[in-house]
């Protein structure tokens, strides 16, 4: 591909720190506004865990930083996507046994095994606004399942001057539904129009369009590269 295809465009990212992502669209001649719209709060663990773990699970990178010390301690772990599994690889020094294909909590559930017949125990490291997916999902294969939330996501105000600027750029990325209410309110609260969003996955897709949100694209797969991918795509 031409290291111009987004030369001209101007491309807001919303994730809580840049990195990769802007990288990669400014490699493509994209120029980058980084408006961090949500930052992570850790809240203090109330769930006790004395008995064996026989899968822990990450459903985020941020929860695979603040998975120890069940990682550690379990005969199994999963993450949902693979920069997941490479914090928890990290976090843990233990391999990873399981990452879907597809980054989604239902992608996770659908590769996970079903529990043996005398049962077992499944420790979920999450977030405090996570949906109740993974959970029910694994239940439903028979394990036992503690959830252990180890942070909350809470949105950044944001003041008005540096909001309309982002709100006449070209496309706005949105790596998580957080993101998609914090910048939708932002837009309520200044009266500005969003420019159309790109998303990470399904969940967040949901979320954009019940805030009114234009679903431009999603993600595929749901990992930067596809964030990347579908703008890209969007553009050319």
């Amino acid at each position: 591909m031409s290291d111009g295809l987004l030369q001209g465009r101007r491309v807001v990212t919303t994730r809580p720190d840049a990195g990769d992502l802007e990288r990669r669209l400014e490699h493509y001649g994209a120029a980058v506004v980084h408006l961090p719209l949500t930052n992570i709060v850790d809240v203090g663990v109330n769930t006790s865990v004395d008995e064996s773990i026989d899968w822990l699970v990450v459903t985020s990178a941020n929860g695979a930083r603040r998975s120890e010390p069940w990682a550690s301690r379990a005969s199994h772990r999963c993450a949902v996507g693979p920069t997941s599994a490479a914090v928890l690889r990290e976090v843990s020094g233990e391999i990873v046994d399981l990452v879907p294909e597809n980054a989604s909590g239902e992608d996770l559930v659908r590769s996970f095994p079903t529990a043996p017949s005398g049962g077992g125990h499944v420790v979920i490291v999450r977030g405090e606004q996570a949906s109740g997916e993974v959970r029910t999902g694994i239940e439903q294969l028979g394990w036992r399942v503690t959830d252990v939330v180890t942070y909350r996501t809470q949105p950044i105000e944001v003041d008005q001057h540096i909001a309309e600027p982002a709100s006449t750029s070209d496309l706005v990325l949105l790596a998580a539904s957080s993101a998609a209410t914090a910048w939708a309110s932002i837009c309520r609260t200044y009266g500005l129009s969003s420019p159309p969003v790109v998303v990470i996955g399904a969940p967040t897709a949901h979320t954009a369009e019940q805030e009114a949100l234009q679903v431009a694209a999603i993600a595929e797969p749901s990992t930067i590269d596809g964030l990347v991918s579908a703008t890209l795509k969007y553009f050319n």
